[in-house]
């Protein structure tokens, strides 16, 4: 209004601009620039001058629309050194729509992706959530509550953990060519069998070109064998789903697993049917698929290089650093130290083994043949049957 009532004086007042200036209380210069600006617009729009020319009052929408160039304009800095530029935001405005991830999280998401941290740090990007006040959209229980699994202050190292097996050929997950590779490929592997403690979140992998309850049962007990051979005494409890590898949600076949288990002071079960009770496995996929198999699978082409790269990833996960409850950062050797396990090293460095491979003895053993590419099975509560690559004949 002021910057109206300035041009006024000017054009329909007659008045100098140096007295403008004394009568506003302003600068000669700000009178002036105003007068320009005016005399630039009625160049294009003759219906200026009517409205300077004339001491008629206009309605107040009428000035906001026609005299809009009069506004101030805003002072908002166009950049900062300690900003992300509007290109770079809008990779963080991206990221967060398609991930619904924390600052944190797209962090770490880039630097996977090869973005350069100097450019996209943590505190800019933090900068951008709070300017654009950007939030991640949680999922609340009917009652508001929110549960954790387990007492993670209360727990020991290895007293709690779950148990899982992941198919590699997942159309979601991979893209095209790693999935037509491991799929094609008889040498690698198809099936990734895990275990992770709940509480320092260290995990035990292992790979196998079949999935029986066979091969579910060895697993679990040499990692019960590993962890005993470190020193770590605590009753250990593993609870797994309701897959046929296991023990089908099966009293009688659990039962039985649990007679071979007391003897190592471990004891399984089943998670009742409640699959977010697999929450802490179950989002370790994820990670698999997003840091191991689609970044490394495109120089995987042989059967030893899968094991050298597994072997690498167990290592990698167990020393990579982890935002899980209890965990503030840390990664599981870290955890485990602070917990006074020092042979914490050791204890992540499990070996990288192709389970088929490792029992076959125990096909010998137990007289499992092969026949028209299916494992036949001896014992109802032992075997399940799945399809086999005839490539496995050979082994």
């Amino acid at each position: 209004m002021t910057k109206f009532k300035i041009a006024r004086l000017y054009f329909s007042g007659g008045k100098k601009q140096r007295d403008i200036s004394r009568h506003i209380n302003c600068h000669y210069n700000t009178v002036n620039q105003i007068i320009r600006l005016c005399k630039e617009k009625i160049k294009d729009n003759p219906r200026i001058a009517d409205y300077l020319n004339t001491n008629k009052q206009i309605n107040l929408e009428l000035l906001n629309n026609t005299f809009e160039f009069l506004k101030n304009n805003s002072r908002k800095p166009k950049k900062h050194n300690r900003c992300l530029d509007s290109k770079n935001e809008k990779i963080i405005l991206e990221k967060h729509e398609k991930t619904n991830g924390g600052a944190k999280r797209i962090f770490k998401h880039l630097k996977r992706a090869g973005y350069d941290t100097d450019v996209f740090t943590i505190g800019k990007i933090k900068g951008v959530f709070k300017r654009r006040e950007l939030k991640t959209k949680r999922i609340r229980t009917y009652n508001g509550e929110r549960r954790q699994l387990y007492n993670y202050d209360e727990i020991a190292a290895f007293e709690f953990m779950q148990y899982d097996t992941k198919e590699i050929l997942d159309k979601h997950a991979l893209p095209k060519e790693i999935y037509e590779k491991f799929k094609n490929n008889e040498q690698l592997p198809i099936y990734q069998w895990t275990l992770v403690d709940a509480k320092t979140k260290t995990r035990f992998l292992a790979w196998s070109y079949a999935r029986n309850s066979l091969l579910g049962f060895e697993f679990l007990k040499l990692v019960v064998f590993w962890l005993r051979s470190h020193g770590i005494s605590t009753k250990i409890n593993v609870q797994f789903d309701g897959g046929s590898e296991f023990c089908s949600m099966s009293k009688i076949k659990t039962k039985k697993w649990n007679e071979q288990f007391r003897q190592y002071n471990a004891h399984v079960y089943d998670h009742g049917g409640c699959k977010w009770k697999q929450n802490l496995v179950e989002r370790t996929h994820r990670t698999d698929d997003e840091e191991f198999y689609c970044p490394v699978g495109e120089k995987i082409n042989t059967k030893s290089i899968f094991i050298i790269e597994g072997q690498k990833w167990i290592i990698y996960y167990n020393n990579r650093s982890n935002d899980g409850i209890g965990m503030n950062g840390l990664s599981p050797i870290e955890k485990l130290k602070t917990l006074g396990i020092m042979n914490a090293e050791s204890i992540c460095r499990f070996p990288c083994i192709i389970l088929d491979n490792f029992y076959q003895h125990l096909f010998t053993t137990f007289h499992i043949a092969y026949h028209k590419n299916i494992l036949e099975q001896i014992s109802q509560n032992v075997l399940t049957n799945y399809p086999l690559r005839s490539s496995l004949l050979r082994r």
